[in-house]
């Protein structure tokens, strides 16, 4: 009987912990998860001038003087919504982490760079709006119009697409909040059948924040697009060999014509004030590339003391302060027994 009692005590101590386990789990909506989902897709539709039928984005062999009708096709899923989409166009630009950003909105252009991809396309065209009916497609298109002048090597750049219609009201704080779905297209624009892919790299310059964080402006000159960049960047003390920073990245990815910020050491570094050298090896398959550039870290930008290590790891503030203690220790011991000496006399 105590057996009994004992088994059913303990299913029905199962049985509570079960239903408050049911009753903690999250209750999902099956709203909640179509309308947090981007709900469409886009494609492109190939004009003549594209080199491959297979590629999933526009690569474009173009001739000059002519336009290209560049067509993305939206298809909203959404079956009993009608929704609005902005279209935009960007060129490529290279991130600081070493990828191409196809969607730069910035009107500034590359100093190198004799054209980009907005150049090519009217301001009426640069920013659509469309609305595409539940549960069918339509097409956008974006003309490019190639100039009479040639242009050498490659243009990239993007058609961006951005689902407007999910945004709602937060009744707590009386904010207009959106969920942001978005997708990209690459456009690559080529006018001659064979490029010379001759690219060439170089160090802008070095800049020196509080900390110290070092960063080295690396700098596409030509208009090639090229990956699997390796960098290898050594910090040096000036006209020394010891490296003090070492840092090393691998399949980095760069755009025409663009330029992005290397961080080649962070605050870590323990670097005080004084004259250094960068020293940097970049590679891309047979393309290599050799920069070099001095530069100084103030005192007001180097590591304070506090934050610096010493020998065995322990705060260099901390050494010197026992370096003095123990000199003013040493001074005093001078001057008793030179006192002392002064009394036998």
């Amino acid at each position: 009987m105590v057996r009994l009692k004992t088994n059913s005590i303990v299913k029905l101590f199962l049985c509570i912990v079960l239903c408050i386990c049911f009753l903690q789990l999250p209750h999902v909506n099956a709203d909640n998860i179509s309308n947090n989902a981007a709900e469409f897709t886009i494609s492109p539709v190939y004009p003549h001038e594209q080199k491959e039928d297979d590629a999933g984005y526009f690569d474009l062999n173009v001739k000059k003087l002519i336009t290209v009708p560049v067509k993305v096709k939206i298809s909203n899923l959404n079956k009993n919504q009608d929704i609005e989409y902005l279209i935009k166009v960007g060129n490529a630009t290279t991130n600081d982490n070493g990828t191409i950003n196809y969607t730069n909105f910035k009107n500034k252009k590359d100093t190198t760079a004799k054209y980009q991809l907005t150049d090519f396309i009217s301001k009426t065209e640069l920013k659509q709006k469309v609305t595409v009916k539940a549960g069918s497609s339509s097409e956008v298109t974006v003309n490019l119009k190639v100039p009479k002048q040639k242009f050498p090597g490659t243009i990239a750049g993007g058609i961006y697409v951005e689902r407007l219609t999910n945004a709602y009201v937060n009744e707590k704080s009386g904010m207009n909040t959106r969920n942001h779905f978005s997708m990209t297209l690459p456009i690559i624009l080529t006018e001659q059948a064979k490029v010379k892919r001759i690219a060439k790299m170089e160090l802008d310059k070095v800049t020196v924040k509080n900390g110290p964080e070092i960063t080295a402006k690396l700098h596409n000159v030509k208009p090639v697009m090229f990956g699997k960049l390796s960098i290898d960047s050594k910090i040096t003390k000036k006209n020394h060999t010891k490296t003090l920073v070492h840092k090393s990245v691998n399949n980095y990815q760069v755009a025409p014509n663009s330029s992005f910020n290397f961080l080649s050491s962070d605050s870590s570094n323990q670097l005080g004030a004084g004259k250094y050298t960068i020293d940097m090896h970049l590679q891309s398959g047979k393309r290599k590339w050799h920069l070099v550039k001095d530069f100084t870290i103030t005192a007001q930008q180097c590591v304070p003391l506090t934050k610096r290590t010493g020998w065995f790891g322990v705060s260099m503030l901390l050494w010197i302060i026992v370096v003095v203690l123990i000199l003013i220790i040493a001074a005093l011991i001078v001057v008793v027994v030179r006192q002392r000496k002064n009394l036998k006399r």
